[in-house]
C-alpha cells in the first residue's frame, strides 16, 4: 500500500466521520419536529457515510485478495454501489421539502417526482443486487481486486439523470431562494460533476466522497444554519403575536352584539338566553386557553370552537346566515384558533355584508398525504389583491397562514371571487407531526 492509497483512505474516513457528525446533529435537532428537510439531509449524510466505508476497501486490502479479504471488498463495493441512489434520492427530498416551505413546487414537477425516483430506486436497485452475480456494474476476483463490470455506465446513466432532474427543480424555483440558499445548491449542481468527471477521467483518485461532503458542509453551514435561525425567529415572532391573534379574535363589536342579543332574548326566551350564556362563556374560555397554547390541538376540539361561534352568530343573524357541515375526517391536529379565525372572516366579510345573508359551509377529507379543511361561504367576495386594503382581514389571514405553517408544516390558500364568495383552504400534512455526475463510480476505479 502506497501513500497515495493512505492519502484516499484517510480522504474518505475524513469524509464519512464528517457526514456521520454532520446527519447525527440534524436528527437531533428534527427530533420531536415535523422537520423533512432536516431527516433528507441526515439520509444524504447516512448515504454518503456508507459510500465513503465502501470506497476504503478498494484501497485497503491490496490483490491478491485471501478468502476474508475478498468478501470484505464484495461487501464493500456492494454498498458503494446501492448507496449511490439513495444518496440522490435524499437530495431530491431534500430539495422538495425545502422548496415547498419557500413556495409553490410547478405541477408538473410535483406530478413527475413520485414515479420517476419509484422506477429510477427500483431499476437501479435490481442492477446492484444483479451485479453480485452477473458483475454488470462491478467486478470483484481475489486475483484483480475491484474492476468496473461492463456495464457500469448504467450506474453513470441513472444517477446523472437523477441528477439532472433535481437541477431542473432547483433551476425552476431559483428566484425564490436567497443568496446562502442559491450558494449551497449551486454547490450541489456543481461540485459532484466536477468532482465525477475527473474521478472517472483519472483512475485512483477518491474525489466524489470528498466533494459530496463539502457540499454537505456548504449546506449545513449556509443552509441548515439559516434555517435553524429562521425556525427561532418564528418561535419568537408567534410568542410575540399570541396577544395580537387573541385580539383579532375577540373584537368588541362581537361581545357588545353577543351581549346585547343575549340580553334581548332575556325578555323573549330565558330557556335560550341561558343556552346563549353557556355558549358564549365557553366561547371565551377557548380563546382565553388558545392565548397560552403552543402546540396545535385536536380537529375536533377547534371544530366544537367553531360551532359555538357560528352557533352565536346564526342568534343574532337569524335566518340571513346558514351553516352547513361536511365532516369526513377528524383523525388530526391544527392550531388553535385556525378553524374558528376562517368561520368568523367567513360570517364578518362574507354572507354578512350581503342583505339577504348566505350560507357558510365547512368541511373536511382525508387525502394520502394531508388532510384538508375548507371553509368556503357565498358572500360578497373580494379582489385577492386587495386583501391588504381590510387590515382586520388581512391580520386574520396572516396570523392562521404563519401559525399554520410554523406548527403543521402546513397552509393556507384562499380563493375569492369578487360577488361570488371566498373559499379557504387548509392543507395539514400527514406524518410525525428520498443527480449527475455522483453516482459514477468509485473513488478506487
Amino acid at each position: 500500500m502506497d501513500s497515495f492509497d493512505l492519502f484516499n483512505i484517510a480522504l474518505d474516513g475524513y469524509s464519512a466521520l464528517l457526514c456521520a457528525m454532520m446527519g447525527a446533529q440534524a436528527l437531533v435537532a428534527a427530533r420531536g419536529r415535523r422537520d423533512e428537510v432536516s431527516r433528507c439531509f441526515a439520509g444524504i449524510c447516512l448515504a454518503n457515510t456508507v459510500m465513503a466505508l465502501g470506497d476504503i476497501t478498494s484501497w485497503a486490502p491490496a490483490p491478491p485478495l485471501d478468502q476474508g479479504q475478498y468478501v470484505l471488498v464484495v461487501a464493500g463495493s456492494f454498498a458503494y454501489y446501492a448507496a449511490v441512489m439513495p444518496l440522490y434520492l435524499f437530495f431530491t427530498g431534500y430539495i422538495v421539502s425545502y422548496l415547498e416551505r419557500r413556495t409553490q413546487l410547478a405541477p408538473a414537477v410535483r406530478r413527475a417526482i413520485p414515479p420517476l425516483l419509484g422506477v429510477l430506486f427500483v431499476a437501479y436497485s435490481a442492477c446492484c443486487v444483479a451485479s453480485l452475480w452477473n458483475g454488470m456494474l462491478f467486478v470483484v476476483t481475489p486475483e484483480a481486486g475491484y474492476e468496473r463490470g461492463s456495464l457500469f455506465w448504467i450506474s453513470q446513466a441513472s444517477v446523472i439523470a437523477l441528477h439532472l432532474f433535481n437541477a431542473v427543480i432547483i433551476l425552476r424555483h431559483f428566484g425564490s431562494l436567497t443568496a446562502a440558499e442559491r450558494l449551497g445548491f449551486a454547490s450541489y449542481l456543481l461540485l459532484p460533476m466536477v468532482a465525477n468527471a475527473m474521478q472517472v477521467a483519472m483512475f485512483g483518485v477518491a474525489l466524489l466522497n470528498a466533494a459530496i461532503t463539502v457540499v454537505l458542509l456548504i449546506i449545513f453551514i449556509s443552509i441548515q444554519s439559516e434555517r435553524k435561525a429562521l425556525l427561532a425567529r418564528r418561535e419568537q415572532e408567534l410568542a410575540e403575536t399570541r396577544a395580537d391573534i387573541m385580539l383579532s379574535q375577540i373584537q368588541p363589536h362581537f361581545l357588545y352584539n353577543t351581549l346585547t342579543a343575549i340580553r334581548e332574548m332575556c325578555l323573549s326566551d330565558p330557556t335560550e338566553a341561558a343556552r346563549m350564556v353557556t355558549d358564549f362563556s365557553a366561547y371565551l374560555r377557548e380563546n382565553m386557553a388558545s392565548l397560552t397554547s403552543r402546540e396545535p390541538i385536536p380537529f375536533e376540539r377547534e371544530l366544537r370552537h367553531a360551532c359555538t361561534y357560528l352557533a352565536l352568530e346564526q342568534k343574532r343573524f337569524g335566518d340571513r346566515l346558514r351553516v352547513e357541515f361536511d365532516v369526513r375526517a377528524t383523525a388530526f391536529s391544527l392550531p388553535p384558533l385556525s378553524l374558528q379565525a376562517l368561520a368568523e372572516n367567513a360570517v364578518r366579510h362574507g354572507v354578512t355584508k350581503r342583505e339577504e345573508g348566505g350560507r357558510v359551509r365547512v368541511a373536511s377529507t382525508e387525502e394520502p398525504d394531508a388532510f384538508v379543511v375548507t371553509v368556503a361561504d357565498d358572500g360578497v367576495g373580494f379582489e385577492p389583491d386587495a386583501v391588504g386594503l381590510d387590515g382586520r382581514l388581512h391580520v386574520g389571514i396572516a396570523n392562521v397562514s404563519a401559525r399554520v405553517e410554523a406548527l403543521c408544516g402546513g397552509a393556507l390558500v384562499v380563493d375569492s371571487t369578487l360577488g361570488a364568495g371566498t373559499r379557504a383552504t387548509l392543507r395539514i400534512p400527514k406524518g410525525e407531526g428520498a443527480g449527475g455526475g455522483a453516482g459514477s463510480g468509485r473513488g478506487g476505479e
